[in-house]
């Protein structure tokens, strides 16, 4: 697997590990738990022009 993509499968589930914390803790309005989602959207996009 190309290292590129293996680092963005680990910044994917860091920052999923990091949106579950902030939406349990926060909810899912709060503002830090939308911008997450975001950043993790684009990784997932990001992730799916590189396959």
């Amino acid at each position: 697997m190309n290292v590129n993509v293996q680092n963005i499968i680990q910044e994917m589930e860091t920052k999923r590990l990091e949106l579950k914390y902030f939406a349990q803790y926060y909810g899912f309005s709060h503002p830090s738990t939308v911008r997450l989602s975001q950043e993790l959207d684009e990784l997932f996009n990001h992730y799916h022009r590189l396959k």
